[in-house]
């Protein structure tokens, strides 16, 4: 259980570099936003994270969750992303050597989701791939945001 409250630590302070100490070479994250991105490696989650916490503001977690190799936190309430509150769920899994394998995060509400998306993804694509790729995510990106709050605001009068 070491390893979950020292990511939360870590997470509250929004600190990378602690979160790097608890991982093993080859963890996997899991994207919250597609199945179709995982980062892979201790310098890409690091890097990840760092990219996470400039983006997300106030993190406040949860007591964890345990059951064997298998820990969960949420943290909820006063973690944003330019305002707007996000909830998310963090899986961890963790090694024989007690550091983390892999990580999986699920986020809601759908706000949230969509600020995150529009937030996010242009700020890895612009470090991975260029300021230019960067632009591009942010113009895909933020007209799908847009259409997501809508939804979510409309979604009462409709269900």
């Amino acid at each position: 259980m070491e390893a979950i409250e020292e990511l939360r630590k870590a997470g509250e302070r929004a600190d990378a570099d602690a979160v790097g100490e608890l991982l093993a070479d080859d963890v996997v994250f899991h994207s919250p936003l597609t199945d179709r991105i995982t980062f892979r490696g201790r310098d890409e989650v690091v890097a990840l994270h760092r990219d996470i916490f400039a983006v997300l503001e106030d993190i406040r977690t949860s007591e964890p969750l345990a059951y064997g190799d298998q820990q969960a936190f949420v943290f909820r309430g006063r973690g944003r992303v330019r305002g707007v509150e996000v909830e998310a769920m963090n899986l961890v899994r963790t090694d024989d050597e007690g550091r983390i394998a892999e990580l999986t995060v699920f986020i809601r509400p759908l706000p949230g989701l969509a600020t995150l998306f529009a937030t996010l993804p242009p700020r890895v694509s612009a470090r991975r791939r260029g300021p230019v790729v960067g632009g591009l995510v942010a113009l895909l990106a933020n007209p799908l945001a847009f259409a997501f709050r809508t939804a979510d605001r409309l979604a009462p009068r409709f269900l």
